[in-house]
């Protein structure tokens, strides 16, 4: 909501602000206004952006890297060009601790005679964990939209140079001037969830690769290096006959993380095909499966091919492809995927 009490300190102009706004960025000048919490301005870095025009290339370059897409040119129509900046807290926490864990692992043997017996065995390990993890995430407290986690992966790959906001002069500020989104998570509170999630990291490690988890004793120090970075986010709008669809592009270099497309006619009849194959595949095992009185077959065939029509059958009623770079685990794990 709008509140004519918060002025711009360095122009005077009104800010937008809510209730749980912690910095308003000057929309006119670029000025970080402090207004609640604790958050330090000269610890907030900005990344530049490319402009409009370079992201609308971005996208007809895409469109003719695509193969369905290429082949409907002619129907795509950009209806707009959306572009803000979001907030995100990015730090580096120090983990240590011991975690000891169990396996389940396959062994086998050969006599001397050729024969080769298989058994489970439960191996136990024990681990010393001493790291330091590059941690970034939201400093918004709603719901992500399609495209944020891309974006933070991306940014976690890429580690484009931003510069402090409190640099730009108001001149720079109008060349890469677009929409800032409020920040409603202040450095206190962002440390707190880096060293919650921080564990967290650790934990869902160990959890992929171990069948139990026996001692789990690691503790995250203090975050350091945290600072607040605005990083740009791109969205282009367009129409294919009567539906709308649209690309995400990172700002500072234009690389597309996030899409939805139209699904053309054949490809729809290729996830259909898909659909139909894997019923046929459940409809054959399963009666291979009963003639040879194997129920292990049968099931395994069932499993199969009600898998194959489920995921092909989605498809098809979705009416849309959605690709993407990736996600992440949670608010702060963009980019720390082992």
């Amino acid at each position: 909501m709008e509140d004519a009490t918060f002025k711009c300190e360095r122009c005077g102009a009104p800010l937008e602000v809510s209730p749980e706004t912690i910095v308003a960025v000057c929309p006119y000048c670029g000025f970080p206004n402090h207004i609640s919490g604790s958050l330090k301005t000269e610890n907030i870095h900005i990344v530049p952006t490319i402009d409009k025009n370079a992201i609308a290339k971005a996208f007809w370059d895409r469109v003719d890297r695509d193969f369905d897409l290429k082949r409907m040119k002619d129907k795509i129509d950009v209806v707009d060009i959306e572009g803000h900046y979001a907030p995100y807290w990015t730090g580096k926490v120090h983990v240590e601790g011991i975690v000891e864990y169990t396996v389940r692992e396959e062994e086998c043997h050969t006599d001397s005679e050729g024969n080769t017996e298989c058994y489970t065995v439960e191996r136990h390990y024990r681990d010393h964990v001493n790291e330091v993890l590059p941690l970034i995430g939201s400093a918004r407290r709603q719901v992500e939209s399609f495209g944020v986690d891309d974006i933070i992966r991306h940014y976690s790959r890429a580690r484009p140079k931003g510069k402090r906001l409190l640099e730009l002069g108001e001149e720079e500020w109008g060349k890469v001037k677009l929409e800032i989104l409020n920040t409603e998570m202040d450095e206190k509170q962002a440390k707190m969830v880096m060293r919650e999630d921080a564990i967290d990291v650790i934990r869902h490690r160990y959890s992929a690769k171990a069948d139990r988890i026996d001692r789990f004793d690691v503790t995250a120090d203090e975050p350091q290096e945290v600072s607040l970075v605005l990083l740009p986010m791109w969205a282009v709008y367009y129409k294919v006959e009567n539906s709308i669809f649209y690309t995400v592009f990172a700002g500072w270099d234009g690389k597309d993380v996030a899409s939805t497309e139209p699904m053309p006619i054949w490809r729809r009849m290729q996830y259909l095909t898909g659909t139909v194959f894997g019923m046929l595949i459940g409809a054959a095992g399963g009666a291979y499966g009963a003639v040879n009185g194997s129920l292990v077959v049968s099931l395994l065939a069932i499993i199969l091919g009600a898998g194959m029509s489920g995921y092909f059958g989605n498809l098809v009623l979705e009416g849309q492809r959605t690709e993407r770079t990736g996600g992440v685990l949670g608010n702060f794990m963009g980019g720390l995927k082992r």
